[in-house]
């Protein structure tokens, strides 16, 4: 039975001293890589049940990754949280999730050790039904909600991955992010279970990346919002002729941003593929396919999609709920709160809003879960920001609704720009009267000189929004 992490051994027996891993002056062989892996998953049988939930709260990537296969082995659930999360958080997800165990660095250390006990009998394989991943939202927006996901629908995922992608053109995976990420720990995975190097950083460096980038043809898994930074750097260093691929996920890439990274990467296919954690891939674009312009492309390999209703789908150009069905998705939630989240007759809906146009391509307009009612009206967050990122002069655009004894909510943005701009804040809302209803309009638009990030790279919406509430809520005016 095909399971996550069932080729290692193979790997170790051909290719022993090949390297699999790197993380700064870490480098394990697919030797050394395997020993570790079958350590902790020994001990992981001995002090957990099958199907039992292990809480993985490790800041190092490798030893994280370590313990994630172990777990998947082992026929346990690995449930990923990020160690930077405030402490109360952390108790109140593991409260919620009540694991078998809880693995920390210093538990960690103790598991690892290759002078563990016995398994005992324990030893039956996983199969593709068996659930072995728990993840969690990127906090960018609300509580975390805990989605689970079963062998089969990853390996399902990578086989996607092969044929839209041909990932085997690329001699090492290199990750732009933290593993909490979920594209970045799918970027890991999927490369490590073909039998490829994978590189990791422990934070986001643009240099460090482009550093790492500079040796054999590598593909690199990162979100628009990293790659805007990376092309910021790599201007001053010159292009990379030995980049093959860049995937691209987690939001939508401005075309003058793909056309800029382009000009640095010479010689990669720059891929961008749109899904959720919930679903894998959802839609995929690539250059040749002459993707029209605000699209994210169209279904992958085995996916359908409807919108509105899938029992009786919206007409082309209509705006609804996006609607998913593939062997890909998630098998639920394990805490958190999700009302977007529905189920029909093996359509699945999350959030997002979106329509096709007549040659099946997707495009999105917005998220149920952001919507801002102001003066009555509803707005999508996201379509202020998508014009606002139109202007040449800016580079990241975050959209929130601010308390307001008036409007309920009044829309304000926080823009943080590619270059200098006079009288930015009259420019910028010029521009977005040009093209937007006069209600969307963000009646104050600040200046930042870097926006936060969450974990994952993309803007950290919760963060922004906070800080505007602090200074401005309640102003009324």
């Amino acid at each position: 039975m095909a399971h996550i992490g069932d080729r290692f051994e193979d790997f170790a027996e051909k290719t022993p001293d090949k390297t699999a891993l790197c993380c700064g002056f870490v480098r394990l062989t697919w030797r050394e890589l395997t020993r570790r892996i079958a350590a902790t998953e020994t001990n992981i049988l001995a002090h957990s049940t099958r199907g039992g939930r292990v809480a993985l709260l490790l800041a190092d990537p490798v030893d994280l990754l370590v313990a994630f296969f172990a777990c998947a082995r082992a026929g346990r659930i690995a449930v990923v949280l990020d160690a930077d999360w405030p402490e109360a958080q952390i108790s109140a997800v593991l409260a919620e999730v009540a694991p078998d165990l809880r693995l920390d660095a210093l538990a960690f250390d103790g598991l690892s050790d290759e002078t563990a006990v016995s398994a005992g009998d324990d030893d039956k394989a996983p199969c593709e039904d068996d659930l072995f991943y728990a993840g969690f939202t990127s906090g960018s927006s609300g509580t975390p909600k805990g989605y689970v996901r079963s062998h089969g629908s990853w390996l399902r995922s990578f086989d996607v991955s092969n044929r839209e992608f041909g990932l085997s053109q690329a001699d090492r995976i290199v990750l732009a992010g933290g593993l909490t990420h979920s594209l970045h720990l799918y970027g890991a995975v999927c490369g490590l279970v073909s039998g490829q190097e994978v590189v990791l950083l422990p934070r986001f460096d643009p240099r460090a990346v482009l550093s790492e980038l500079s040796g054999t043809g590598a593909a690199l898994y990162a979100t628009p919002t990293q790659l805007h930074y990376l092309v910021e750097v790599a201007q001053r260093s010159g292009p990379l002729e030995s980049v093959r691929q860049v995937f691209a996920s987690g939001a939508k890439w401005r075309d003058e941003e793909r056309k800029a990274l382009g000009k640095i990467f010479p010689k990669a296919d720059l891929i961008e593929f749109y899904g959720a954690s919930e679903t894998s891939f959802i839609t995929v674009s690539r250059p040749e396919e002459k993707v029209p312009a605000g699209s994210v492309g169209r279904a992958a390999t085995g996916v359908g999609i409807a919108i509105g209703d899938p029992a009786n789908p919206a007409p082309a150009g209509t705006s609804g709920p996006v609607w998913v069905k593939s062997g890909l998705l998630f098998s639920g939630y394990i805490c958190g709160n999700a009302p977007q989240t529905r189920w029909q007759d093996g359509w699945l809906t999350f959030g997002d809003l979106g329509f096709l146009d007549t040659g099946g391509f997707l495009y999105l307009t917005g998220r149920e879960n952001r919507m801002i009612i102001t003066s009555g009206l509803n707005v999508h967050p996201e379509e202020v920001e998508a014009v606002l990122e139109t202007h040449p002069a800016v580079a990241v655009a975050v959209v929130a609704g601010l308390a307001d004894v008036v409007r309920g909510e009044r829309l304000e943005a926080v823009v943080q720009l590619s270059e200098s701009l006079a009288d930015a804040e009259t420019v910028l809302q010029r521009h977005c009267r040009d093209r937007l209803a006069a209600g969307k309009v963000p009646r104050k638009i600040h200046l930042c000189e870097t926006l936060p990030l969450t974990a994952g790279g993309k803007p950290d919406i919760q963060k922004v929004t906070a800080d505007l509430q602090k200074d401005r809520c309640q102003e009324g005016t």
